[in-house]
């Protein structure tokens, strides 16, 4: 009985400290960004040595990713002239995703998942869900687009441009 306790109240504060999220989707800070190879829907950006990368994980079908775009895409017309660039990833197909975009438009590239699923090799599952990379490739901040704010995107873009 004071095993299961102990365990429900390590649950209850990591998951207050860390986030929900976090603990489900389980991307690791401090790890390299795993191979992928999305297709691309829309025209994509130059993320070869991007200073910052927002990496979105959305789906048409998800009412807080949807009330996220407006946001993202005031951050990628904000925050694009000192290095931030977004990308928008569904695990959807091609045919679910384009009429949405038609409706919905994204500023910023939006892709699906090709065979190199990133969705499944960071283990996210549940939606919304958002990383940041550095200019090295490396994930620096994980969470909910609601959680992004311009003085988080400003602290990130300073560090990629202190050396070290």
């Amino acid at each position: 009985m004071k095993k299961n306790i102990a365990a429900i109240l390590f649950v209850i504060s990591t998951s207050a400290a860390a986030g929900f999220l976090d603990l489900y989707n389980g991307v690791t800070l401090g790890l390299p960004l795993p191979e992928h190879d999305f297709q691309y829907l829309s025209p994509p950006l130059a993320t070869k040595n991007t200073p910052l990368l927002l990496i979105d994980f959305w789906a048409t079908w998800c009412e807080p990713c949807r009330v996220s775009i407006p946001k993202l895409n005031a951050l990628q017309q904000k925050f694009s002239p000192q290095g931030l660039q977004i990308i928008g990833i569904s695990q959807e197909t091609k045919t679910e995703v384009l009429p949405f975009l038609a409706r919905i438009p994204m500023h910023y590239p939006t892709a699906v998942e090709g065979k190199l699923n990133l969705h499944k090799a960071l283990g996210v599952k549940a939606l919304p869900y958002a990383i940041f990379v550095d200019k090295k490739g490396i994930i620096i901040w994980r969470g909910q687009p609601s959680e992004i704010n311009d003085e988080l995107i400003e602290e990130l873009l300073i560090k990629q441009k202190t050396p070290g």
